[in-house]
């Protein structure tokens, strides 16, 4: 299955943050996308950790 992607805005701070964090190579990180999509996943797996709870039922289901 071929991933199709969008376009997000971020605060340019944030931008720059990140930027400092993949820079430094301590986290592993090799681009700001990786950065973004893991952070991303995180999130969105605590979400979902809530939902099962029965909790934020409007939430979908990522796989």
């Amino acid at each position: 299955m071929v991933a199709k992607y969008v376009n997000v805005g971020l605060p340019i701070e944030m931008i720059k943050n990140i930027d400092r964090v993949v820079k430094s190579r301590k986290f592993g990180y090799k681009s700001r996308s990786e950065f973004v999509k893991e952070a991303v996943r995180r999130s969105l797996e605590k979400y979902m950790d809530i939902k099962v709870m029965g909790k934020h039922d409007h939430l979908i289901n990522v796989g």
